[in-house]
């Protein structure tokens, strides 16, 4: 519930201040340009669910991710990857493409995107001494992605923001850890995979905008006359 209201707060926080006149020119103000970000966020997750053991439950875990963004102007779309190594089990991929609403006010950026992809769940429940059937799966997901960054240093290159985000499993699978190694024996274990999950990253990277030559957001009349 927290979560939620807080998504609705800065959802309407960027929808306010991008409607401003100043928030416009801003916008107008710049050209193409591309913006790289590295994350990191605690994930509230209910895409893994243990069946065979309901109270034994672990909701939460991390992960690290990339993004790449083309911007065009208030408009912003790319693609993420994140997720967290698996050595010892329950390794995470995730793959997906973002578009969507990008105002600037000043040097504040806030985004609202959606998204969609697929997610790699790697030995579900596994560790060093068992292994899980299948090794993977893959499912896809749709989500979104609600945020604000802001721009710093010589010329505004560099980048501190956050993203609250939550996502969809369009699927389920099962997937059965053997209980079973060289070292271990043990009953098999069933999990449910597919779900929701959710979580607040910190973002820092570069961004690159090419300012238009003086004069270029003028009507082509104004520019005649001007000359």
């Amino acid at each position: 519930m927290k979560m939620r209201s807080s998504i609705v707060a800065a959802g309407a926080a960027a929808f306010i201040l991008a409607l401003s006149p100043g928030a416009r020119a801003q916008d107008e103000a710049w050209a193409p340009g591309i913006s790289i970000d590295g994350y990191i966020a605690p994930v509230w997750d209910a895409a893994v669910t243990n069946v065979t053991n309901p109270q034994s439950q672990n909701r939460l875990r991390g992960l690290v991710g990339l993004s790449a963004l083309a911007n065009f102007g208030p408009c912003a779309a790319g693609g993420v990857v994140e997720g967290f190594p698996g050595v010892l089990g329950n390794g995470r991929l995730t793959v997906g493409a973002v578009a969507g609403w990008q105002p600037r006010v000043g040097t504040h950026w806030f985004q609202v995107l959606g998204e969609a992809g697929a997610e790699r769940f790697t030995d579900v429940g596994g560790d060093l001494f068992s292994t899980t059937t299948p090794h993977e799966i893959w499912l896809s997901y749709l989500g979104a992605r609600i945020g604000v960054s802001e721009t710093f240093g010589r010329g505004g290159h560099f980048v501190l923001g956050g993203w609250l985000f939550v996502r969809k499993d369009l699927d389920e699978a099962t997937a059965t850890n053997n209980g079973a190694g060289l070292f271990s024996s043990g009953p098999a274990t069933d999990y449910r995979v597919g779900g929701t999950s959710a979580g607040a990253t910190l973002r820092f990277g570069f961004r690159f905008d090419r300012r238009r030559p003086a004069g270029d957001d003028q009507p082509p009349e104004v520019a005649v006359a001007a000359n």
